[in-house]
C-alpha cells in the first residue's frame, strides 16, 4: 500500500490532510457517510490496535519456571492444576501468598528455606495465578476458601499451620475459625477483612469483572494494568525501600501477569468480588496467633492493627521496621527468625507431627508459672 504526500505550501507533510479528488472511493473520509458505519469503522480500529497491544505486551513472555525451589507438584481440583512445592521435614505449614493483578507464591521465596530446617513447608498457588491454571470462571471468596481446606486435607492430610497475606490472610482466619484442630496456629501478614476488602460488591461489581474479562478491550485494559511501568509502582508502594524495586524483580512479576488467562482472577479481585467479612470468625478464633505489619506500609496501614488487636487481644503482634507491605521479604531475617521461634514454641513443644490425623486434640504446651 502507498502512502500519498500532501503539499502545504513550500514543501509536503504527511501529517497533512488529503485533498479530495474525484473518483476517490474512500468513504471514511465522506462526511455522508452514515454514522453507524463510522462508529463501525472506527471501533474495528480500535479492536485491532487492541490486539496489537495484546500481542506486543506478551512477546517474550515464558511459560513460568519454579523460581523458589523444593520439589514441584501438581494437584487436581475440580479439574483444574493446583501448582505447589514442599521441602523440609516436620509440622507441616502451609505458605499462601496475597492476591492482586501479579499474585504468586514467589511472594515467599525469602522464606521457605529458613522455615524447612525444623517444618514440611508448602506453597501453593492459587487458582487462577503462579503457575496453576487460569481458568474463565467465576472467582470468589468461597471457592478461594474451599480451595485451601481441600489442599490440606487431600494434599497436605494433617493438622497444618496457614500462614498468609493480605487477602489470602482474611481466608485463613476463616477456616481456622471453622476448623481449630486442623489448623492449631495461624500466622498473618497485614490481613484484610475488616476496613479493606470486606464489603460485599453490587452491580457495579459484574460490570468491572465482565469488562476485564473481554476477550480482547479487557485484556488490552488489563495489560496496561501490568506494564512494566505500573508494576514498578505498584512495588515501589509496596516496599519500604524503592532499592529493592530491581529490574530483575519486575520482569518477575511481569512475566506471572502475562501468562494466558492471567487477567480472569485479578477481574474479580478489582470487582470486589473475593472480598470477606472476618469479624465473626476473628471473634471465634482460639488458637494461637501471629500477626505481622509493616511499620511503613501503604497499602495496609500499620494503623489496621488495632482493630485486629480489638477483636483478638491475645494475637501476638510484631511490627517490622523498616518495612512496607512485604515485611516477609524486606525483613526477611528478622520475619524468619521471629516466625522459627514462634511456631517452634507453639507446635514442636507439643509434639505435633505431620501425620496426625485432621481433628486430633493436641495438648498445649504448661505456662510458666509468673515470676
Amino acid at each position: 500500500m502507498s502512502i500519498k504526500r500532501y503539499r502545504t505550501g513550500a514543501y509536503e507533510s504527511p501529517l497533512s490532510p488529503p485533498e479530495r479528488h474525484e473518483g476517490d472511493d474512500d468513504e471514511r473520509l465522506d462526511p455522508e457517510t452514515p454514522l453507524w458505519r463510522k462508529i463501525l469503522l472506527s471501533g474495528g480500529a480500535l479492536v485491532g490496535a487492541a490486539a496489537l497491544y495484546n500481542a506486543y505486551a506478551r512477546h517474550g513472555v515464558d511459560r513460568l519456571p519454579n523460581l523458589i525451589g523444593g520439589d514441584e507438584g501438581g494437584w487436581s481440583w475440580r479439574g483444574r492444576r493446583i501448582a505447589f512445592t514442599k521441602r523440609g521435614a516436620g509440622p507441616a505449614v502451609l505458605l499462601i501468598h496475597g492476591i492482586h493483578a501479579a499474585a504468586w507464591s514467589y511472594e515467599w521465596r525469602s522464606t521457605v528455606d529458613d522455615l524447612a530446617q525444623h517444618f514440611t513447608v508448602y506453597t501453593i498457588d492459587l487458582l487462577g495465578f503462579g503457575r496453576s491454571d487460569r481458568p474463565a470462571i467465576r472467582y470468589s471468596a468461597r471457592l478461594y476458601i474451599s480451595l485451601i481446606s481441600d489442599f490440606v486435607g487431600q494434599v497436605i492430610g494433617g493438622p497444618c499451620t496457614l500462614v498468609a497475606s493480605s487477602l489470602s490472610a482474611a481466608y485463613a482466619i476463616v477456616l481456622s475459625a471453622r476448623d481449630p484442630h486442623r489448623f492449631p496456629a495461624l500466622v498473618l501478614v497485614g490481613p484484610t477483612g475488616l476496613t479493606r476488602l470486606n464489603e460485599a460488591p453490587g452491580i457495579r461489581g459484574d460490570a468491572e469483572r465482565l469488562a476485564i474479562d473481554a476477550p480482547i478491550l479487557g485484556t488490552a485494559a488489563f495489560n496496561a494494568l501490568v506494564s512494566r511501568r505500573s508494576l514498578r509502582f505498584f512495588l515501589e508502594e509496596a516496599y519500604a525501600s524503592n532499592t529493592l524495586v530491581t529490574d530483575e524483580l519486575v520482569d518477575v512479576y511481569y512475566g506471572t501477569a502475562h501468562q494466558r488467562g492471567a487477567r480472569h482472577a485479578p477481574a474479580a479481585f478489582i470487582a470486589g468480588q473475593l472480598n470477606i467479612d472476618v469479624r465473626r470468625a476473628l471473634r471465634r478464633l482460639r488458637q494461637p496467633a501471629l500477626l505481622f505489619w509493616g511499620e511503613e506500609a501503604q497499602i495496609a496501614p500499620v494503623e489496621e492493627v488495632r482493630g485486629f488487636r480489638a477483636l483478638k487481644p491475645d494475637f501476638d503482634v510484631h511490627i517490622l521496621s523498616p518495612a512496607g507491605d512485604l515485611p516477609q521479604d524486606e525483613r526477611a531475617d528478622e520475619f524468619n527468625a521471629i516466625l522459627s521461634t514462634w511456631l517452634n514454641r507453639r507446635l514442636l513443644s507439643s509434639g505435633l507431627t505431620q501425620n496426625m490425623p485432621p481433628g486430633t486434640l493436641v495438648a498445649s504446651p504448661p505456662t510458666p508459672p509468673a515470676s
